[in-house]
Parts: structure tokens; sequence; C-alpha cells
């Protein structure tokens, strides 16, 4: 047996792969602007767009919240991408609806009125359906030792579109009405889309019958728990909830900020537009790891070393070098776990067959778990123990659990080993 860098089996579930041409894995960079967009260029653009409305902070943080939750539960209509259409023609005609209901919403007299709230959900519905058509795309086209290569291009994609998509049209929105703005923002949400017109995506069986679609069903629940429901899925799934690499003091250490000296200008940058852009410089990396390395242990080594980023936070001088240094490590080793969490939970799928979109998009939404209790852990340690609280809280528990995952993987590893070197006596011939 291989060293456990190499041995990445236990994250694959049965299945067959279907032959086709897989696209290239930059390509999941280009479509995957449209969702950076969407998710962080709108909130910017909304924070600001209210805000000079004359919406009050409270609302803004209400509806910037009550967008945010289709990216949390969209595993509820992720598996519509599984059906009846290619995974390619749900992910157009997701960004195409996104697309009209923005420009719609900013038609109307005030974003925070009830009707363009509704129109902004619905997008962020359709966004968040394009996701899972996305991994439902890389589990059926990319091969199994380039995923993480996708899914680091995928998260790079994704953080320079909420940097770029964000400032730039909120430039934009000082120079034009909020009608055109509008339009403009649908078109820029759809136009990277178009670009997955080029992926080759072999043609979806028709359904067919009642008696056929409850036989797909029962194929989809077959995968399920092949993937889901085994023994060895039992440390993935509790790799995937690990607070390793959660990204959960991204918004809070701005807060901390002012202890170590740092001005409102030196905040805004290092945490707007020059951090999204390191965080995506982070993802990038991840395409130097080779595909045959054990995604499990460089995701965990990843939050090892995000652990120790934010420590600086916890354990130097309370002067803006600090803040400094500490910060731009924390962001670029979080790029490089998200992308690299992205990659374990593509390899954890594995092939797509009929529910590739699916249990990508159940998969996905278990990683907002730990976003939410991190959250909760950093504040806490805030309060606990003033400003280094926040840090030290993140940096006990997240390398307190990479330490104990190396551990168990190390551990499994020499048992396995161990069982293989055990050789079997030959019969005595007497």
């Amino acid at each position: 047996m291989q060293a456990a860098l190499v041995d990445d089996s236990a994250l694959e579930p049965t299945g067959a792969i279907r032959q086709h041409r897989p696209p290239p894995t930059w390509l999941f960079a280009v479509i995957s602007l449209s969702y950076g967009i969407y998710t962080s260029g709108f909130a910017v653009l909304l924070s600001f767009l209210l805000r000079r409305e004359g919406t009050p902070v409270s609302s803004i943080a209400n509806e910037i919240a009550l967008l945010a939750i289709p990216a949390t539960i969209f595993f509820l209509w992720g598996p519509l991408s599984d059906f009846w259409l290619r995974r390619r023609s749900w992910f157009l005609v997701s960004y195409a609806t996104a697309a009209v209901a923005v420009g719609a919403a900013f038609q109307l007299r005030s974003l925070a009125e009830p009707a363009a709230v509704t129109l902004l959900f619905l997008a962020g519905c359709a966004v968040t359906l394009a996701s899972a058509s996305k991994g439902g795309l890389i589990a059926e086209l990319v091969p199994d030792h380039r995923r993480t290569q996708a899914a680091s291009m995928m998260q790079a994609g994704i953080l320079t579109g909420g940097a770029l998509g964000g400032g730039g049209l909120v430039l934009l929105a000082q120079h034009v009405s909020r009608s055109r703005l509008g339009l403009v923002a649908g078109a820029v949400l759809l136009l990277p889309a178009l670009a997955v017109l080029s992926i080759d995506e072999p043609p979806i069986k028709p359904l067919g019958g009642i008696q056929h679609l409850g036989q797909r069903i029962a194929l989809i629940g077959s995968e399920f728990k092949s993937t889901f429901l085994r023994w060895s899925a039992v440390p993935i799934l509790l790799l995937l909830v690990a607070p390793m690499s959660s990204g959960a003091a991204v918004g809070l250490i701005p807060g901390i900020a002012v202890d170590f000296g740092i001005n409102g200008n030196q905040i805004a940058w290092l945490n707007g537009v020059a951090g999204a852009l390191l965080m995506a410089a982070g993802a990038m990396l991840v395409v130097l790891i080779p595909g045959r390395f054990d995604t499990r242990v460089t995701f965990t080594l990843a939050g090892l070393a995000n652990a120790l980023a934010i420590g600086v936070l916890c354990v130097g001088p309370t002067a803006p070098a600090t803040y400094l240094v500490g910060t731009c490590l924390y962001l670029l080793t979080i790029g490089s776990g998200l992308a690299l969490y992205q990659g374990l939970v593509l390899r954890f799928v594995g092939p797509a067959g009929a529910s590739g979109s699916t249990r990508y998009s159940i998969a996905s939404s278990i990683g907002t778990i730990c976003v939410v209790y991190m959250e909760a852990a950093d504040g806490r340690g805030a309060k606990w123990f003033g400003p280094r609280g926040l840090p030290g809280m993140d940096m006990v528990l997240s390398g307190g659990a990479a330490i104990a995952f190396l551990i168990y993987f190390a551990a499994t590893r020499r048992r396995a080993e161990s069982s293989e070197s055990v050789q079997v006596p030959a019969p005595d011939p007497a």
C-alpha cells in the first residue's frame, strides 16, 4: 500500500464513470466568476446603494443576511439539475433567470421594498441552482485526479469575481442611474456563465414515464447511500464539519484592527479587494499540489497552516505590522483551505452518476455548519479574553482539530501497512 498522502480510496463511492472529453480546469474559474459577482460583489453593491437610499444599517444587515440564505439551503432545489436538462443547460438557464431578476429588481423604486427583495432572493436561488449544476459537471466530466485543481480554479474564480465585480459595480453606480446599473449588473452576471457552452457534456437520457422516473429516483437513493451511508464516509463527514479553514474570522478580525493601530482606509483595503485577491491567490496555489496527494491530508494541513496564521494575531505584539502580516497570511491560507475543501467535496462525491448535483449540493451545504459555530466561538473568545481571544479561539479550535485528524490519518496508515505486511505462511510440505 502507498503512503497516506496518495490514498484517496476512502473518498470515492462506488459507481461508473462515463466516457467524455474532459474540459480544461481553467474554464471553471471563468464560469465561477458569476457566482462570486452575485454572492460577494452584489452584497457590497447592495450595502452601498441601500445606504445611499437612506435605509438604516440594521435593515441593510437583515436584507444581506436574508439574501445569503439560499447558499445554505440550496440542497433543497439543487437536485433539479439532475433531471430533464443537461447540467450545462441548467447552469445557463439559472444565470439567465438570475440576470433577469436582478435587472428587474433594480428598476423598482427602492431595493428595500418587498418586491425587490423577492426578486433578489429568486436570483440567489437561481445562482445556487447553477452552483449545484457546476458541481455535477465537475463530478461527471473531470477525472478524479484533476478535481482538486478544478476546485482551486473554481474558488479562485469566485473570489476574483467577488473582489472585482463588487468594486467595479460600486464605481459604476456613482456615474449611471440605478435602472441602467441593474441592466449592467444582470449582463455582468450572465456573460461569464456563457462559457459553459464550450463544455462537451453527453446528452441526458430521457426520463420516460412514471416507471422510469421511479427507477431514476431509486438509483439516486442508491447513490446517496453509497456516498453518505457507509462507515468509511464517517471520517470524511466529520472532516467536512470540522473547524479548519472555516473562514469565520474573515468578517470578524476587522473589528479588532483598531487594537493593533490600523486605520479605516487600511481596513477597507486589506479586507476588501486586496483581501479577496489574496484569497484567490491562495486558491491558485492549490493547483501546484499533485492530484495524487490525499485531499483529506492536504486539506487538514491547510487548516493547520491557517490556524498558525491567525495565531500571529494572538501571540504577536499589538502593532500594525502584526495585524497586516497575520491577516495577509490568514486570508492567503483561507483561500487554499476553501479550494481544498471544494476538492474534498468533489473527491468525496465521486462519479456523477444520476445524482452528482444532488450529492454535491448536500456535501457543500454541510460546510456551512462550521462557519456558524466558529463565528459563535470566535465571538465568545473575544468576550471572555478580549481582542486576542478572537484569533486565539480560532487558533486553538482549528489547530487542535487539524492535529487530531493528522494523528488519525497517521494511525490508520500504520494500521493498513501492518495488515498488508502480514505474510501467509506457506504450507508444510511434510
